[in-house]
């Protein structure tokens, strides 16, 4: 598989417990996973701006404000659709992980 690196970093970050870390991997690398095994799905590059607001102050601020570029990959299948440029992404990748290693597994046998 070419992809081989990709899946295992996918499984590491699916099967961590408590107190673990790992990193998610690219999610260009993931549809190239998903198109490798015939997973039909969507990658496109994507970029936002956040704002930042002056100590907890309500109002934005010039000084924090900043372009995010990433990614957003689609995968019909399972009703997925991933931002990496999302403010909570990383709190919800390793579930993210787990549905994918999922749909994987099921589609590799």
């Amino acid at each position: 598989m070419k992809n081989e690196k990709t899946l295992l970093a996918l499984r590491k970050k699916a099967g961590l417990t408590y107190g673990e870390t790992a990193r998610m991997p690219n999610l260009n690398k993931v549809a190239e996973l998903l198109k490798e095994i015939g997973v039909e799905c969507n990658v496109t590059t994507w970029s936002c701006m956040k704002y930042g607001s002056a100590a907890g102050c309500r109002y934005i601020t010039n000084g924090g404000t900043r372009d995010y570029d990433g990614y957003r990959l689609k995968v019909p299948q399972i009703g997925m659709n991933i931002n990496s440029t999302d403010t909570y992404y990383s709190w919800n990748n390793q579930r993210y992980a787990e549905e994918l290693v999922k749909l994987i597994d099921e589609t590799i046998g």
